[in-house]
């Protein structure tokens, strides 16, 4: 479990970590999340009111490395999508912002069958900052001077505005952690994993 790099990403700083090993033990599985709502009888309008059911499935990872040094570490996510089995070699990227204690895993490369799984979701949740409620509370208040003063229209331009930039923004902070991180698997392609 090794500090690899320190990205500065905007004002954040992440700290790439990575662990290679051998997987000792593998197991996947599925679950489904069933939710309902509505039914029941309208007595205002006399009718049936429908029913919407809806689920969610997602796939489960866990599995188990050692390292060449005898050190274990043990690896859970949910619908990454991974290939792997018992015996082969991987290496399991993760970044931390710098000060925090947990972070978010990234990247998962196998050596062995060469191929390589990346967390978009997590590697932009770590680059971007939320979006502040005070653009939320601008939006509104620009709903609000539409509908009343007719002047919302400039919040709404002003706030769109503001989008395009930070969205800009954004594309810029992922693709420097993206460089960073493509550089640390680079590495631990070429790196010999016995």
């Amino acid at each position: 479990m090794a500090l690899i790099q320190s990205v500065t990403v905007g004002d954040r700083i992440i700290d790439l970590h990575q662990f290679s090993g051998e997987v000792m033990e593998e197991k996947k599985w599925a679950t489904t999340q069933v939710t309902s709502a509505g039914g029941g009888y309208n007595v205002n309008t006399g009718q049936n009111n429908p029913v919407t059911i809806s689920s969610i499935n997602r796939t489960h990872d866990q599995f188990f490395l050692k390292s060449d040094t005898g050190q274990e570490m043990a690896v859970e996510l949910t619908d990454a999508g991974l290939a792997l089995r018992k015996g082969h070699r991987v290496t399991v990227f993760w970044g931390i912002i710098h000060g925090q204690a947990n972070g978010k895993y990234v990247a998962i490369y196998n050596h062995t069958t060469n191929s390589l799984t990346k967390m978009d979701d997590a590697i932009n949740g770590l680059a971007m900052k939320p979006a502040s409620g005070l653009v939320s509370l601008a939006f509104i208040a620009s709903i609000f001077g539409i509908c009343l003063y007719g002047l919302g229209f400039i919040g709404l331009v002003v706030l769109y505005i503001f989008w395009r930039i930070r969205k800009q923004r954004n594309l810029e902070l992922v693709a420097i952690l993206q460089a960073a991180l493509d550089g640390a698997i680079a590495e631990a392609k070429a790196a010999k994993v016995a």
